[in-house]
């Protein structure tokens, strides 16, 4: 199950109509690839629930001892 508090992390970037036969996985790509370069501090991904291409703030790794 999802933590509630990081759900509200998520910004939806483009909405992706499922019936639009014109909309091809290159477009969807690309898309993910210019958000990635524009928004290096986010986790860009592809939300199949809400068929849109999101992001979030990339976690923090922890501090190895």
């Amino acid at each position: 199950m999802t933590d509630p508090a990081r759900r509200t992390d998520k910004t939806v970037h483009l909405r992706i109509d499922p019936n639009d036969e014109s909309t091809t996985l290159e477009d969807v790509l690309s898309k993910i690839t210019e958000l990635q370069r524009k928004h290096p501090d986010r986790e860009v991904f592809f939300d199949g629930d809400e068929y849109a291409i999101c992001s979030r703030p990339k976690r923090t790794k922890a501090p190895t001892p």
